[in-house]
């Protein structure tokens, strides 16, 4: 068909299997009927078990749980015979690539735990190291120097936690987008000199000399990602510098960088009531329409921010008059245009009441296109953009993006981009020597091997300070795989392209077949919906200056049908790839609530996210392959009398 990534005859895929077929990596599992996406809603084994892969912030992949797994028998091996004081009976553990997301990962389960029912449970932090060892995080008197390690062969880190707060720990999982990707895992298994030495079990890798990584070659990816990208968000009026990208292992970990520097910017604000005995102000964000789940949880559950929720009905006369009564607010975060429902919020207005009122206005672009179909980097302080999603195509790797506006009014950019470079809570572009030497320290003391340590274990005290939480960039940049890096880099190539032509296909669709079809009720799309002016403001258009196509309506469609029954038989029939994400090159459909919101149903149904919703995201095939299939999917629900 002329376009890379196409699944041919994805009527052939069976249950469970990873999307795109046969890859290891996919980030996606195929759930073929609408029972079967219900099926994994309720967690039934039927359906679990039969999963050899899933969205990896759902689903913890398989080998990074066999990972985890193996390290804490290497553990309890190393330290059978000592006085070791970690218990790991009856225990599981996450593993995350920073010490920065360790300390965030315990704080949540201690939180979540209740000591009273078991006093001598502790979350102790244990470094992995590539030659084998395994350490306590402890507070050190002395630190050992190490040199660095090799590109890839970095220390990685587990939490243990007991076996029954499983569930709290897929939510850190899949809210922050911290843990190690599949690749990371494999290259441990299969590569890490330890892992060599002992009998292989029958779910190992084969073991195989490990592959180095090129320092210069990994560099060199991220610079090409940081141009290709700065390219899609330039424009005559606001030129975009490879400085201002920021690059993260997942979306969410990008939302959850910004977040948490603004957090820490509250944080360290001094109170209007300089008395000490009054805490400081917990720091709140708005959520302006139906955001993804997962960053309402985020913000909420695990940064603690006071959430206040506002539908994408909600006039900005209303809004501005609650914020200039008793609502304030530190960050306000929407999606351009929204999923599922695709509206368009009024980012022009938004913006000015953030001037007005102080707070910082993020826009998730990702349904956007990253830049590539619409752009709204002019109207915010910031982007964030999923880049596992149409930036990749490929389904097979994970990646996000943190984009600044450098021309932001109020002076957010110096601030903000302080911040995420590591410099001063005051926004200077530069840390002092001391926050230089503090954050070495704080490095040092969790990646070092430590020295002198006698007796019982000593935890870091204070946990992260919002320096801490500022200071992370460098960190989080080393916790993206070189591996994925350069898949992620191959693939993004051509995403403009790729954006576009998914989207014509997706117009084309809209217009000729969904809007007419008499079983359809509503077409949610930005062509032809109520807040299409709003798009048509921001949509890329070409210039004297960038003779580039114009950009589309999106690759995204959400059907809602006249009734649940027409809706499944409509999902049973049609033949494409069917499982969790978007922006895949080839298509994919899926129940979008039963997957993304089974457990607040009634929740989403108050934001006109049905139950029986269908989302499409269309890919790059042919008009006349994607229409046999749509066609063929109309004719069975119209041939549904329930």
């Amino acid at each position: 068909m002329g376009e890379k990534g196409i699944i041919e005859h994805p009527e052939l895929l069976k249950l469970g299997e990873p999307l795109p077929p046969g890859n290891p990596h996919g980030i996606s599992v195929h759930l073929p009927t609408w029972e079967d996406t219900l099926g994994w809603a309720k967690r039934d084994p039927r359906v679990v078990d039969t999963m050899k892969t899933g969205y990896p912030r759902f689903f913890i992949p398989r080998v990074v749980e066999r990972l985890a797994d193996r390290l804490l028998e290497h553990f309890a091996q190393l330290h059978s015979h000592s006085d070791n004081d970690i218990d790991l009976k009856d225990k599981r553990a996450l593993i995350v690539s920073t010490g920065h997301h360790a300390l965030m990962c315990r704080q949540f389960f201690r939180q979540k735990f209740d000591p009273a029912s078991d006093p001598e449970v502790t979350f102790p932090i244990l470094i992995a190291h590539w030659d084998g060892t395994i350490t306590p995080v402890r507070e050190p008197p002395t630190i050992k120097a190490q040199p660095p390690p090799l590109l890839g062969q970095e220390d990685i880190f587990l939490v243990p936690y007991p076996t029954d707060m499983f569930p709290f720990a897929k939510s850190f999982w899949q809210h922050t987008g911290f843990g190690i990707s599949s690749r990371r895992a494999t290259y441990w298994m299969e590569c890490a000199p330890f892992f060599q030495s002992t009998p292989p079990t029958s779910s190992d890798h084969p073991r195989k000399p490990p592959t180095p990584f090129d320092e210069t070659t990994t560099t060199t990816a991220l610079s090409l990602l940081r141009t290709r990208l700065a390219k899609s968000y330039s424009t005559p009026f606001l030129p975009v510098s490879p400085s201002d990208i920021f690059l993260y292992p997942t979306g969410m970990s990008s939302t959850a960088a910004l977040s948490t520097a603004i957090k820490s910017l509250v944080l360290s604000t001094p109170s209007s009531t300089p008395n000490p005995s009054v805490p400081p102000r917990a720091p709140s964000v708005a959520l302006f329409g139906f955001l993804y789940v997962d960053t309402l949880k985020l913000l909420s559950s695990l940064l603690g921010f006071t959430l206040h929720l506002f539908p994408y009905s909600t006039p900005l006369s209303s809004l501005s008059e609650s914020l200039e009564g008793d609502l304030q607010i530190d960050l306000l975060v929407t999606e351009f245009p929204g999923n599922p429902l695709m509206q368009s919020p009024d980012v022009s207005g938004l913006y000015k009441l953030s001037r007005r009122h102080g707070f910082v206005l993020v826009v998730d672009d990702t349904v956007g296109g990253t830049g590539a179909n619409v752009n709204v980097l002019g109207k915010c302080d910031a982007v964030v953009s999923s880049l596992t999603k149409m930036v990749s195509g490929g389904c097979d790797v994970m990646g996000g993006c943190l984009v600044l506006n450098p021309r932001a009014e109020g002076g957010r950019y110096g601030v903000l981009k302080g911040m995420l470079e590591g410099g001063e809570l005051n926004g200077a572009m530069e840390a002092s020597r001391e926050e230089k030497k503090r954050d070495s320290g704080y490095a040092a003391g969790l990646n070092g091997e430590i020295e002198g340590v006698r007796g019982k274990r000593q935890e870091i005290k204070g946990e992260i300070t919002p320096k801490e939480q500022g200071a992370q960039r460098r960190e989080e940049e080393r916790a993206w795989f070189p591996a994925d890096i350069a898949v992620m880099e191959r693939n993004s190539r051509d995403f403009v392209h790729r954006v576009r032509k998914a989207s014509a296909n997706a117009e084309w669709l809209v217009h000729n077949l969904l809007r007419p079809h008499t079983s359809v009720q509503e077409v949610y799309y930005p062509k032809g919906s109520l807040t299409e002016d709003i798009y048509e403001q921001f949509r890329v258009k070409p210039t004297d200056e960038s003779l580039e196509e114009e950009g589309g309506y999106g690759f995204l469609v959400s059907i809602k049908f006249l009734t649940p029954a027409k809706a499944r038989a409509f999902y049973n029939a049609m033949a494409v790839a069917k499982g969790p994400s978007l922006g895949t090159n080839f298509t994919l459909c899926c129940a979008y609530t039963l997957l993304a919101h089974y457990r607040e149903l009634e929740w989403a149904a108050e934001f006109g996210v049905v139950e029986d919703l269908v989302r499409i995201s269309v890919g790059l095939e042919g008009k006349e392959w994607l229409g046999q299939r749509v066609s063929r999917a109309l004719k069975a629900a119209g041939e549904c009398d329930e």
